[in-house]
């Protein structure tokens, strides 16, 4: 700050154009002065012109009344209009270098943090605390403004003439005074019809004390002559000098006149002069109250006058008119010629004389706004200005157009900011562009200036940076004042400041600075812009480039004509970009990055430390430099250059101590930017020589994919584990940013190796258990990006962390880049959430084992194509090239109804052979029953090696294991992949080995795996479509079509066999016509098949019943999940399965071969997992092997074996599982009584409420399925009729089947004729009937009430007659059925309304009556 505290913004501009009362004493008043330390009476009143408290009311220019609070004036020797030469940029830039230096401080602005700006300081402080010096600049440079012809501020009001009352003639002094040049200078610029005031006052010095006794009389004499401007002042009484003074009031009175200079003449050098030695507290009220009469009786109301007077002569017309402006020209003042009021000056300018209408009007304004009467000074600069305009006095309208904007923001405040803007923007313009005056650039700094301080006396800061870069820049350093004054506005713009256009504004002031020869000033800048950038960095950038915005908006303010021209921004912003004074034009609009401003900063920063020789400083500016990939090619190469170069400068130069002359050296490898190594992309690839990604994953028991090992569930740390001696390749993405081409020498990677159970080795250590190659040269073209592969191969067994790659940078600069990464976020302890704490990462690391297994597998001859249903081959062959044997491998397939598995076998064996999965078989059996385990298992696991195949979950008679694979074997897995379904899949092989004896954990099982991807398309081959019917002839059965279409446009499809599988139903096929050549199906043809399912065995009917049921185990194992508190644990039992084969050719396939079973039964288990997984979603899946079978007992299940005619020879089948006959087997609901014993006593609230969800939920279930089917059956069988005379008459024999085997029912049959139809049917009966109402009617008895046994069935015998033989449709009836049950816990949503219902015919049947 400076060293006194700086007036107020409005009260700047309203001092600088305060009134001037010109001050002349006698000799005795001038050494009664000099004693004090003044050098003159004008220094001595100087404090006592600010702020003087008038409080009065005066008269406007029109008349009106208004309160003057307070008015300043200034107090001056002498009054000339100099023609003195302009201010040249060499004295612009001495100013502003004194000014820096009278205040200058080391510390940046407060709003300058550590880590970047701080956005509350930048808001609350003061703008003029950040940059003092310019408040020193403004003051001394308003302040040493010359008068000047074409304004009256200049001109003194009034005249002061003081002489002493010791001096022997104080009326002839007075007289003496009145006659000086000075007041003739000010006279002859006089106002039309006015006087000159002036004010006569007599000293009375305390030091003459013979004096005192006469100089009331002689005060008299001169009231007596002067009249009533007169004035007595006494000064000096402190005669007793310091020793009787009090030293703090000496303190007191000295500052008055110290801070006043400092106010006033801020650059006036600072001495330890004590002022006011013979004053007292007593004389400085005097001297101010003598101040304020001088003002409030003569000079105020002098100026009224002459605002009266100047009025009456050139605007009388426009008196009592309140408010108006008055529209008067020329033409309304005198009839003068133009020649006669205007002279052209030495400078070319045109300018007024005293008395003309424009001088007097000018007059009057300027007399106005002194007396702050703004409004009224407003209206006549406006008038005054179209006649400047009118005459090309341009002088004069810069002026006036100053002046109106000025008077605008004083009190109008509201208005907008086109308004006083633009009459701003006029003003400059006019006078750096229309004038001729060598003051023309001066002028316009100070227009520039005034409305700046406006602008930040009403927190209009939105408009100040436009209006700073509109001033004049004539020197370096005035325009990095000005231009900084533009950064600091843009803090202050909004409610959270514009830190990116600081920041570049920032930037641009450093480089003015630079230009100047002001280093200090510059340095701080780039310091501030440094911070900036780094808030700018953790900003996020939002979708639409602020950044591209904000540079296009700050290049075209730069454009503006009033600021520079175009050559000097160019090199303004050329050297912020680097460029230059070679860019062009067009690159200034065009090089709008901030990558530019970062790169110029740090090089700049960079090069001032290598001046001082801090090389570490200078290393890290220049580091941040090769870090942007924007910068132009030339640059880069530049850059790069330098960089190198300060290498080897500074390994030639020994560190030194502390001092001026010290010099700081970097120690170590430089971490760089370039090349990129992204830690993220590096990738460990165990025995890179395989396929497939290898890894330590956790296999668990529900089937699902192994993963990495989660976080302590196996206490181990890393997810990589390799054996001792095993190559370890390590793939490094480098990328080169910069656009020029480097090299890369000697590259390898730095590690950390801890041995198992020691502490960190040291680094011999490391060498001897780590082989670690080197890439000796790496090429990197601009912007390429490239594959490294470093080998490393550990000969001791530990853990290796990989801490980096070391390199050589162009064969010069040792670099090293840091592939650390941070862990994961630790939120454990209060410490740890309030502060940000990682665990150690472990990504990029591995351990090395002793025992672990070092197996070769590979996978051949896996497809990418297959045909939907066909069969494909492959082989997966695993070695063990390790020296341990290995006891345990196992294989997980991701799509287990894809792939089928064959036992292992040792290579060399030659024993056993491969049959394929199909095995022809010439006499296969058309029904047959075979017991087959109904267990819901996991089919994606198998064990190929070791006994654990029940704790990792696989099915044991799939796959025959061995029992180990010992060093140095190696054995095949044959590997049928089937196309399964149509589109695109990847399959996942994942093979897991353990080198442990022990038994595998239950729960969980870390295995080093290798997993393999395959993407496989399938394309369509057949279509196969089901369709279920009623068959007629019992209510039992049911039709079962099956549709196949060859998909395929040129080979045909032999389909070979049918296989149906069931635990009730057998199949038969309607019609035994289809032979081999009938089931040719051809390219784009189909062929339809129907089967007729029925019971296998009509004595069994209660099977559903057995306690050894799939259904009953489900029933029970429901029961007890619900209520009990143990979970089911055990297993369904085995299931006979009927088999019903229909083979087209001359040899079948044998569906009881183990291999096609195996897969027959993982596709069915994959099915029936996805089924429960979506039809009861509140089990958990780890239940269904345990509450679920594999089959249910009235599932059919389907399979179509085929062969390709034509082609490659391929063979396949397609398959449907879970066919549905539309039989109602609502058996679960059962399962939702509690049972009568075992039931839990008490439940938790969360209990309860998943237990009434999971109830709810299979109750609704099955009151969906029963509304869509039919719980009873009815079935009529006629026999041949017999002639009653002249009817036929035949025996019916009428069965109600019951499909529900939970409940009887009691039913009542209603057999209606057809000419009784009309009668139900209004009735509400559901029956389409369309045959003849007369032709038949029923005979006898037509209603029956009967009961059926669940699952059984019910025959009624009755009679019909027709009137001649032929078809007629019998299905007129109505079944009224009412369940019967015992009362039951059922939730009453289970209670569907098929336990109560009226059932019609769903079908026409048709049956033939004919005679005997």
């Amino acid at each position: 700050m400076p060293r006194a505290s700086l007036a107020q913004k409005k009260d700047f501009v309203t001092k600088a154009f305060c009134p001037r009362i010109l001050a002349l004493a006698s000799a005795g008043v001038q050494d009664a002065c000099a004693v004090n330390g003044f050098d003159s009476f004008a220094d001595l009143l100087s404090p006592f012109g600010q702020d003087v408290l008038t409080q009065i009311t005066i008269q406007d220019g029109q008349g009106a009344p208004y309160f003057l609070d307070k008015i300043n004036v200034r107090f001056t020797t002498d009054f000339v209009i100099e023609k003195s030469p302009a201010h040249s940029s060499s004295d612009v830039d001495s100013l502003v270098k004194t000014c820096a230096a009278a205040c200058i401080e080391p510390a940046d602005p407060s709003f300058v943090g550590s880590d970047g700006v701080v956005l509350d300081a930048a808001i609350a402080d003061d703008i003029s605390t950040w940059a003092p010096w310019y408040t020193l600049f403004r003051q001394q440079w308003v302040g040493d403004m010359q008068a000047s012809e074409h304004e009256t501020f200049m001109i003194p009001v009034a005249c002061l003439l003081v002489a002493s009352g010791s001096e022997a003639d104080p009326i002839g002094a007075l007289r003496a005074l009145q006659a000086s040049a000075a007041v003739q200078r000010v006279l002859t610029c006089g106002d039309g019809g006015t006087k000159m005031l002036f004010y006569y006052m007599l000293l009375h010095d305390g030091r003459d004390t013979a004096a005192l006794q006469t100089i009331d009389l002689q005060f008299d004499q001169v009231r007596k002559t002067f009249g009533q401007n007169s004035a007595l002042l006494k000064i000096n009484t402190n005669t007793d000098l310091l020793g009787a003074a009090d030293a703090s009031e000496r303190v007191k009175i000295s500052s008055i006149w110290s801070s006043d200079i400092a106010a006033t003449r801020p650059l006036v050098a600072h001495t330890d002069t004590s002022y006011g030695e013979m004053l007292t507290m007593r004389d400085v009220a005097a001297l101010r109250d003598a101040v304020k009469l001088m003002l409030v009786r003569s000079v105020v109301p002098h100026m009224q006058y002459v605002i009266r007077v100047l009025s009456d002569q050139t605007a009388s017309e426009r008196r009592g008119i309140t408010g108006r402006l008055f529209s008067a020209g020329r033409r309304y003042l005198n009839t003068s010629s133009k020649a006669e009021n205007t002279y052209v000056g030495a400078d070319g300018e045109v300018y007024y004389r005293h008395k003309s209408p424009e001088a007097m009007l000018r007059r009057l304004a300027d007399c106005s706004f002194m007396l702050k009467d703004y409004r009224f000074a407003q209206s006549v600069y406006q008038i005054a200005r179209r006649d400047f305009q009118s005459e090309k006095a341009w002088m004069c309208y810069a002026g006036a157009q100053e002046m109106i904007g000025v008077c605008k923001l004083l009190w109008e405040v509201q208005t907008t900011k086109a308004e006083f803007d633009s009459i701003f923007e006029d003003a400059v313009l006019t006078y750096t562009h229309k004038t001729r005056t060598p003051r023309r650039y001066s002028l316009a700094v100070r227009c520039t200036v005034v409305y700046y301080e406006l602008l930040k006396h009403h927190r209009f800061y939105v408009f100040a940076p436009g209006a700073l870069l509109r001033g004049p820049a004539f020197s370096a350093s005035l325009t990095a004042l000005l231009n900084e004054q533009a950064a600091y506005s843009y803090l202050k713009v909004g409610s959270r400041p514009n830190v990116r256009k600081f920041a570049f504004y920032a930037m641009l002031a450093s480089q003015s600075y630079q230009k100047a020869g002001m280093n200090d000033l510059a340095s701080r800048c780039l310091r501030m812009v440094r911070v900036s950038l780094k808030s700018r960095s953790q900003e996020p950038l939002r979708a639409d480039s602020d950044d591209e915005k904000d540079h296009g908006k700050l290049t075209a303010e730069i454009k503006s004509p009033t600021r520079a021209s175009m050559d000097e921004k160019a090199a303004a912003l050329g050297a912020a970009t680097g460029d230059g004074v070679n860019m062009d034009k067009t690159s200034v609009t065009a090089k709008t990055k901030w990558a530019a401003i970062d790169s110029y900063i740090n090089h700049e920063l960079g090069r001032q430390s290598m001046a001082v020789h801090n090389f570490d400083e200078a290393f890290q500016y220049f580091m941040a430099l090769m870090g942007d990939e924007k910068t132009p090619p030339k640059l880069q190469s530049k850059y790069l250059q330098e960089l190198l170069q300060l290498f080897l400068e500074s390994s030639d130069q020994p560190a030194t101590g502390d001092g001026s002359n010290s010099v700081v050296k970097h120690t170590g490898p430089i971490e760089l930017s370039i090349p990129s190594i992204d830690p993220q992309l590096v990738r460990i690839i165990m025995s890179p020589e395989l396929e497939g990604e290898d890894a330590m994953l956790e296999w668990r028991l529900d089937g699902s994919s192994p993963s990495k090992l989660s976080g302590g569930s196996s206490g181990l740390q890393q997810t990589r584990f390799c054996s001792v001696g095993e190559v370890v390749a390590v793939l490094l993405v480098v990328t080169n940013p910069l656009v020029i081409g480097v090299t890369l020498n000697n590259l390898t990677l730095e590690c950390a190796f801890e041995a198992a159970g020691d502490s960190a080795a040291t680094g011999a250590s490391v060498d001897s258990a780590l082989d670690i190659s080197t890439v000796t040269t790496v090429i990197l073209e601009g912007e390429q990006t490239t594959m490294v592969t470093v080998q490393i191969t550990p000969r001791r067994a530990g853990s290796v962390s990989i801490l980096g790659a070391k390199y050589l940078l162009c064969d010069i600069l040792p670099t090293f880049k840091s592939l650390v990464l941070p862990g994961r976020r630790m939120n454990d302890t209060k410490e740890q959430r309030m502060s940000v704490v990682h665990t150690p990462d472990t990504t990029l690391g591995f351990s090395v084992s002793s025992d672990l297994p070092r197996l070769e597998i590979t996978v051949d001859d896996l497809p990418d194509t297959l045909m939907s249903g066909s069969m494909h081959r492959a082989c997966l062959r695993v070695a063990n090239s390790g020296e341990l044997p290995c006891h345990s491998v196992a294989m997980w397939v991701s799509h287990p109804s894809f792939v089928g598995v064959r036992p292992p076998r040792l290579c060399g064996d030659e024993d056993e052979e491969d049959t394929g999965m199909y095995v022809s078989w010439p006499d296969v059996a058309k029904h047959e029953r075979i017991q087959v385990p109904n267990v819901l298992r996991d089919y994606s696991t198998f064990v190929l090696v070791g006994q654990q195949a029940d704790a990792l979950g696989s099915s044991a008679h799939c796959v025959e294991p061995l029992i180990s694979l010992g060093p140095g074997e190696a054995f095949t897995v044959p590997i049928w992949i089937r196309g399964d379904r149509v589109g695109a899949h990847t399959l996942s092989l994942c093979i897991g080995a353990n080198s442990a004896a022990t038994a595998v954990p239950k729960d969980l099982t870390v295995m080093r795996s290798r997993r393999f991807e395959v993407d496989l398309l399938v394309t369509p081959s057949l279509r196969v479509n089901a369709f279920v019917r009623p068959s007629t002839r019992s209510p039992r059965e049911r039709l079962l079509g099956v549709e196949v279409e060859n998909m395929h446009a040129e080979l045909s499809v032999q389909l070979v066999q049918t296989t149906f599988t069931s635990g009730f139903y057998e199949l038969v096929p309607v019609s035994n016509s289809l032979g081999p050549r009938k089931a040719l199906v051809g390219p784009r043809q189909s062929i339809s098949m129907v089967y007729r399912a029925r019971p296998h065995d009509m004595t069994q009917s209660d099977r559903l019943l057995r306690a050894d049921s799939p259904e009953m185990f489900a029933v029970r194992a429901l029961r007890q999940f619900i209520y009990s508190s143990e979970k089911p644990a055990s297993t369904p039992g085995a299931i006979d399965l009927i088999y019903s084969n229909n083979v087209f050719t001359d040899e079948g396939i044998d569906c009881k071969h183990h291999s096609l079973q195996s897969y027959i039964m993982r596709s069915q288990a994959h099915r029936r997992r996805n089924t429960l997984r979506s039809g009861y979603p509140l089990i958990p899946d780890k239940y269904h092997s345990v509450m679920f079978p594999l089959f249910e007992s009235f599932g059919i299940d389907f399979v179509l074996f085929w062969s390709q005619i034509g082609g490659p020879g391929r063979a396949g089948h397609h398959s449907i599982s879970g066919i549905d006959l539309g039989v109602p087997h609502d058996y679960l609901v059962e399962g939702l009584n509690p049972p009568t014993e075992g039931a839990a006593r008490t439940w938790l609230s969360d209990t309860m409420h998943d237990r009434e969800a999971l109830i709810h939920s299979i109750a609704s279930r099955s009151e969906a399925a029963l509304r869509s089917e039919r719980p009873l059956d009815v079935t009529i069988r006629v026999d041949a009729a017999q002639k009653s005379g002249p009817l036929h008459v035949a025996d019916v024999a009428v069965s109600v089947f019951n499909h529900s085997w939970r409940y009887g029912y009691q039913f009542t049959l209603d057999l209606l004729s057809p000419n009784e139809l009309d009668e139900f049917l209004a009735e509400g009966a559901k029956i389409d009937y369309s045959g003849s109402r007369a032709a038949w009617s029923w005979l006898g008895e037509t209603s029956y009430s009967a009961s059926v046994e669940p699952h059984g069935l019910t025959v009624l015998h009755a009679r019909l007659s027709c009137y001649a033989p032929g078809t007629i449709d019998v299905a007129l009836w109505r079944l009224q059925a009412s369940a019967s049950m015992e009362p039951t816990a059922v939730p009453a949503v289970a209670s569907s309304r098929n336990l109560d219902c009226v059932l019609y015919p769903a079908q026409p049947h048709f049956v033939h009556v004919g005679a005997i």
